[in-house]
């Protein structure tokens, strides 16, 4: 009994040290941060991340009040603003030591420009539609067949998923976005192309579409430097071993 009591003071004894410490580390933080709520104000606000953006149409949209502490802030409401700018996805605020606000901006970008019945409006991979802003401009495929008007929904069709897979892919795949200039949809063929280059048509189908955009760099590779392509009228990449050809 003896021996056991001596133990658990020897482990008292051994803890007592680190929670000292440990309450002395929450102590400190605690009188630091009713030190910096009292004395700290906010009277800068930068942005980071924002390359489309402009800062001053972000800095209006926060609508900051400076020279307020920063437990006056009404965070929620600056990032609300702010989420409500055209290409801004999200927006994250960081209050520095110093009191400089930061905030931290994720953009939305562009994959392609829709086209329809004389409207054009880009969009994002999530079918979030992005109005056309002079010297902003992109170097994106065009896609028919969806309405382009800003005052429409997101596009959340399924056919708009396959479109938007595939440009996804194609971004990624390096080859197949300089190659491929123009794509719609269908239910018959699914995805629908044109090349680049004397605007071929091309078959992509649906689903699998790295697969397909793999075979189409390879056919372009083995064939198409081969034999030109003026030759080729249309290239069915939809089956996963053949590719199947129009020639003339």
């Amino acid at each position: 009994m003896s021996d056991k009591t001596t133990h658990n003071e020897v482990k008292k004894s051994k803890l007592l040290p680190w929670a000292t410490a440990i309450m002395l580390i929450v102590g400190v933080a605690v009188l630091a941060a009713i030190y910096w709520n009292r004395n700290v104000t906010v009277d800068e606000l930068t942005f980071s991340g924002n390359v489309i953006t402009e800062t001053e149409i972000l800095t209006e949209a926060a609508n900051v009040e400076f020279g307020v502490h920063p437990d006056s802030l009404d965070l929620s409401a600056i990032v609300e603003g702010i989420e409500r700018v055209d290409y801004v996805k999200s927006a994250t605020p960081y209050i520095e030591p110093n009191g400089e606000l930061n905030i931290q901006i994720k953009e939305r970008n562009p994959i392609a420009l829709l086209i329809k019945d004389g409207n054009r409006v880009y969009v994002d991979a999530e079918g979030v539609k992005l109005p056309i802003f002079e010297g902003k401009t992109f170097n994106l495929p065009l896609v028919y067949g969806f309405n382009a008007s800003t005052n429409s929904d997101t596009l959340k069709s399924e056919a708009f998923k396959q479109i938007s897979t595939f440009l996804t892919e194609a971004r990624q795949n390096k080859f197949g976005w300089i190659t491929i200039s123009e794509v719609a949809y269908n239910k018959e063929e699914g995805v629908v192309a044109l090349s680049q280059e004397n605007g071929v048509k091309l078959l992509f189908g649906s689903n699998d579409f790295r697969i397909k955009l793999e075979n189409w760099e390879a056919f372009y590779t083995e064939v198409i430097r081969v034999k030109g392509i003026q030759t080729m009228q249309q290239v069915d990449l939809r089956f996963t071993n053949q590719v199947v050809t129009r020639e003339g």
